[in-house]
Order: structure tokens, then C-alpha cells, then sequence
């Protein structure tokens, strides 16, 4: 299946997408969002290493705030295509509110238990699948599909650069005040992503040709056989599967590498957020640019992602290690940049919320990869367990490309 671009008008500039009435502050709201679930992760993932000394826990941690979109993925996006997307997301919003202000008084009071975090996670996680599903279509929906390919990497930016705020003000505001203080402005920031999405319009469907279908059963059904009649899409998220478990997966051992170089919590943060500065720079470039081998960049990005983490798990100095991060996040940017617009126009105007509820799944590869890091890093300790997860990565990379090539001719036309 071939993507095409859904009009021939000139190319879209920046000043026209922030023009659109109610881009920007959905933009925000998502951007708010991002830095919530990001920095929950790193906080939690600093907490349980703090409080246990296994590696494994570390992974379940992750592992926790990426189960929903393996297990809810297909159903999510189903519900995309059925209900007001933007209702959807501000509903799941206010309900994480007090979910986060509980975490924050049982740190604060020093009744936090490691078990305590795994709930939290799901609760974080269940945001993310609706974030996938529901915020990207209605951004989508809101910028029209002319400006689409500059808001998706542009959201793509907003997610790299709250991955580097979240590790940076988390790991600032434990070593400056503590862990509990992290968790209350996460629950702020919550409050402040729902009250700017009522600022959005709501987008009338019923005068478009993106109808629901009857039941969610049709739309999961629907799913199944875009994923079987699209083999671009097939080879795209089989990519995906790729990079989430070889390379993803290593997020919540940031901080155990950090305890390997002897960092404090703030420098630990600074590690953290290397990735999300080098998805930064790269989301910033590919979105100021018409980029037309879309699905070459997708694929490269994964490829540099895979052999930079190689290098950070050899590194003997945190410098080394910061910088090996850093160039990770720079292939990272690459490939979350073309993802979403790459899955969206693979789909008609109805499978959007189906489209990227496979996507979803993909993603949700990510807690068995998790899991697979996890074990190898009790049993080879976590440097060696890193480089096999590389190493790994780009063998599967290599062998899925030659069966499934067809990512590597999605152009932009």
C-alpha cells in the first residue's frame, strides 16, 4: 500500500499550523502530558532502585507503563473511532489526578512500598494508549492532512523534549526537596493538560466521511484486516516491535548504569534526559524539512538508535555514556518522527483510530522486551545485558528487512 499525500498544495509552514484555532494549545496539553508520564517513569524508576537492589524490578517498572497498549491497543483505537476523541483524553486526565496525588502523600509520608509502584505505572500507562490512539488522531483531525506531516513530527518533538524534562526536573527535584515533591507536580501538571484541552474544539464527524462503524468488534476486526491488505503498514510495525524491544526496553536501567558511574540523582537525570535531547535535535531538523524517503529515515533512525545504546552499555566514563545517549536519541528522533504521519496516512479517513491502535500494540511489545532485559541483567549484570540487547536488535533489524522490505519504499509524494 502506497502513501500519498492527501493534497498537492504547497508545502505547509510553521505559521500556518500554529494559525489553526486550538493547535497550540493542544500541543501544550500533550506536551504537558508526555513530561507527566515521563517523569513518573524516571521517578519510579528511581525510587524502586533506591529502595531494592534488583535490576529485574527495574524493568517491571517499565515494563508496568507499557503493558496497556500490548493488551489495549486494538480495543483503544476502536474506541478512537467511536467516541469524541477529546473527551476521551480529558476524562482519563481527571481521573489520574488523584491516582498521583496518592502517590505523592505515600512517598511523602513514607509509606510508599515497592509494590505500590506497579499499579502506578498502569494507571500511567493507560494514558499513554489513550495519548496514542486519541490525541494523535484528533491532532490529526484538528491541523487537516495538509499540515499533518509537520504537526506528527512536531508532536513527536513535544514527546522527545518532555522525555528530557521529565528525567531533568525529577531527578533536580529529589536531590533539591525529595521524590514526594516530584510526584505533586506531575498531578499539577495533569490539571493544567486538562484544563487546556477545553480549549480545543470538538470535531463534528458526522458531517465527514470518518463515520464509526457499528460495533467495536467490526472496528477490531477492521484492524486485523488493514494489517493483512497493507503490507507497508506490516513492515513498518514489525520495525517498531524491533526497536521497542531491543532498544526501548533499556529506559528503566538509566539509573542503575548511573550508580555504575557513581552519579548523584541530578546527574542521573542529566543521563536520562540525553536521549530525549538527541530526539529533540533530530524531530526539530526532519520537521522543518519535507522529508520525502520517509520510510528510509524511519528505518535508519532505528538502526543508529540500536548501535549507539551498544556504546553506552561498553562506556567506562558518564561522559561517554552521556554522549552515546545523546546519539541514540538523535536515531530515536528519527524514527518517532516518521511513525505516527508514516501510520496514519497507511489508513483511510475511518482507520485511523484502528491504524493506530496497531500501532499500540506494536508498542506494546515493549514490557517483553523489558522483561528480556530485565533477566539478562540479573544473570550478566546490566552493561552486558545492553550490548546483547544491541547487538540483538540489529541482527532481528537486518533479518526482518530482508523478508519485509516494504517500509523502505514509503515516500512522500
Amino acid at each position: 500500500m502506497e502513501i500519498v499525500s492527501a493534497t498537492a498544495r504547497p508545502a505547509a509552514s510553521f505559521r500556518d499550523l500554529v494559525a489553526v484555532p486550538g493547535y497550540k494549545a493542544l500541543f501544550v496539553s500533550s506536551w504537558l502530558w508526555h513530561s507527566t508520564r515521563w517523569g513518573g517513569l524516571f521517578s519510579c524508576g528511581y525510587l524502586v532502585t533506591k529502595l531494592t537492589d534488583a535490576p529485574i524490578l527495574n524493568q517491571l517498572v517499565g515494563a508496568s507503563i507499557f503493558a496497556p497498549m500490548l493488551f489495549g491497543g486494538v480495543v483503544a483505537g476502536a474506541l478512537s473511532d467511536r467516541l469524541d476523541r477529546r473527551r476521551i483524553i480529558t476524562v482519563v486526565q481527571l481521573v489520574l489526578i488523584p491516582i498521583t496525588l496518592g502517590m505523592f502523600v505515600l512517598v511523602q509520608t513514607g509509606q510508599v512500598r515497592v509494590w505500590m509502584v506497579f499499579p502506578f505505572m498502569v494507571a500511567l500507562g493507560v494514558g499513554g494508549l489513550v495519548n496514542m490512539t486519541a490525541q494523535r488522531a484528533l491532532i490529526y483531525e484538528t491541523v487537516g492532512p495538509h499540515l499533518a506531516a509537520r504537526a506528527l513530527p512536531l508532536e513527536a518533538v513535544g514527546a522527545s523534549s518532555s522525555n528530557m524534562m521529565g528525567a531533568l526536573v525529577g531527578g533536580a527535584m529529589i536531590q533539591a526537596v525529595g521524590i514526594g515533591a516530584a510526584f505533586g507536580l506531575f498531578a499539577v501538571t495533569l490539571l493544567l493538560s486538562a484544563g487546556l484541552l477545553r480549549r480545543v474544539k470538538l470535531v463534528d464527524r458526522s458531517t465527514t466521511s470518518e463515520r464509526p462503524m457499528t460495533t467495536v468488534p467490526e472496528q477490531m476486526r477492521a484492524s486485523v484486516a488493514l494489517l493483512r491488505r497493507s503490507p507497508a503498514l506490516s513492515s513498518m510495525l514489525g520495525v517498531t516491535v524491533v526497536f521497542n524491544v531491543f532498544y526501548f526496553a533499556f529506559i528503566p536501567l538509566v539509573p542503575v548504569m548511573a550508580e555504575r558511574f557513581g552519579a548523584s540523582a541530578l546527574l542521573t537525570g542529566v543521563l536520562g534526559a540525553a536521549v530525549g535531547s538527541g530526539q529533540l535535535v533530530a524531530g526539530l531538523t526532519l520537521s522543518s524539512l519535507q522529508v520525502r524517503r520517509r520510510g528510509p529515515v524511519f528505518v535508519a533512525g532505528t538502526a543508529i538508535a540500536l548501535s549507539f545504546l551498544g556504546i553506552f552499555a561498553v562506556a567506562s566514563y558518564y561522559a561517554i555514556g552521556l554522549i552515546a545517549l545523546v546519539g541514540a536519541g538523535i536515531g530515536a528522533g528519527g524514527f518517532g518522527s516518521m511513525q505516527s504521519v508514516l501510520v496514519i496516512e497507511s489508513a483511510a479517513d475511518t482507520e485511523r483510530g484502528a491504524a493506530l491502535g496497531l500501532l499500540s500494540t506494536a508498542i506494546g511489545a515493549l514490557p517483553l522486551g523489558m522483561l528480556l532485559l530485565g533477566l539478562s541483567a540479573e544473570l550478566l549484570g546490566a552493561q552486558h545485558a545492553l550490548l546483547l540487547s544491541s547487538c540483538a536488535g540489529l541482527a532481528v533489524l537486518a533479518a526482518w528487512l530482508s523478508r519485509q522490505p516494504a517500509v523502505l519504499r514509503m515516500l512522500r509524494k
